[in-house]
């Protein structure tokens, strides 16, 4: 859905205009954090006792790479993309995930 509104809001209104550019972004982040989470989700488990998958860990790996689209695409847009900025933003997400998704140990006296 949010494919079809980036093309169509492509198409159909001037590419020059703020709206439009903002729309633009906004769909194709929420396009990619929706697949990245459609796959995380379709992937087999290893462990046949298990049949699905746990929804939360893959909508927020879903969220995280929406995040990571839309801030990378409005830093192309203000010309403040390099690969210092690019690279700050990503590894931050990398270590949210990694923090996240730890598990809690025993606890240390």
């Amino acid at each position: 859905m949010s494919a079809l509104l980036a093309a169509g809001s492509i198409l159909a209104l001037d590419p020059d205009a703020a709206l439009v550019i903002g729309v633009v972004i906004a769909a194709v982040a929420v396009c990619s954090g929706a697949i990245v989470a459609v796959v995380l989700l379709s992937i087999p488990l290893g462990e046949p006792r298990r049949r699905q998958r746990l929804a939360a860990p893959a909508l927020r790996r879903g969220i995280e790479i929406t995040a990571i689209v839309g801030l990378l695409l409005l830093l192309r847009v203000v010309d403040g993309l390099t690969v210092i900025t690019g690279g700050f933003i990503v590894v931050g997400f990398v270590v949210a995930e990694a923090i996240l998704s730890a598990r809690p140990g025993r606890a240390s006296r």
